[in-house]
């Protein structure tokens, strides 16, 4: 119906419902939901101490390391180990909303990755790239859906940059750089930060 001669209509702006989503990062932290974390392998406080294996959940915004144990070596854990229901041979559902990465200290690998050479002697943040998967949704994106996939390659690229930097913050006292780590060495990036001891 038309407002009455004379008058203005007036309209209230449609608010979005309050997620923990749309929320201001900064007052509304995300909340971090660990159900399906096993927390007997691993822990949330990052360390720079020790070569570890790593999951980064993206809905919470939160990574998770495997612990030193007696017994076990936490870069040759498997990702899967560290999520309720998994072992070092079989992996579960609830790892398709991590991202796996691995730390290394200086000494802790060998070879190339890729055929790409890694100078070993330096730590190592290498995060795995996936560019056809989407944590967040859970869903696999064609290659024909190029826009989508280079989206998700750089959705993925901010959440490794925030692993690092979280990694960077701790001050290893030795020579740290980050690589995205890719199906193909055509999908990967190396070297893509370094950061020397302060």
């Amino acid at each position: 119906m038309p407002p009455a001669h004379g008058r203005r209509r007036t309209t209230v702006p449609r608010m979005r419902p309050f997620t923990r989503f749309n929320a201001n990062p900064q007052k509304y932290p995300p909340v971090a939901t660990d159900r399906s974390i096993n927390k007997s392998y691993c822990t949330s406080s990052i360390r720079v101490d020790y070569a570890h294996v790593g999951l980064y959940d993206v809905t919470d915004r939160q990574a998770w390391i495997a612990k030193k144990k007696w017994g076990t070596v936490p870069v040759r854990v498997s990702h899967a180990r560290l999520l309720k229901g998994g072992t070092n041979d079989t992996s579960t559902a609830d790892k398709d909303k991590f991202v796996c990465y691995w730390y290394h200290t200086p000494g802790t690998g060998e070879g190339y990755v890729h055929g790409y050479p890694i100078e070993w002697d330096e730590g190592h943040l290498l995060i795995r790239l996936d560019p056809n998967w989407s944590y967040a949704q859970k869903k696999f994106i064609p290659n024909t859906d190029s826009r989508r996939v280079e989206k998700n390659i750089e959705q993925q690229y901010a959440w490794g940059q925030s692993i690092f930097d979280t990694y960077a913050k701790k001050n290893p006292d030795f020579p740290l750089s980050w690589h995205m780590v890719g199906p193909r060495a055509a999908d990967s990036m190396f070297y893509i930060q370094r950061v020397e001891p302060s």
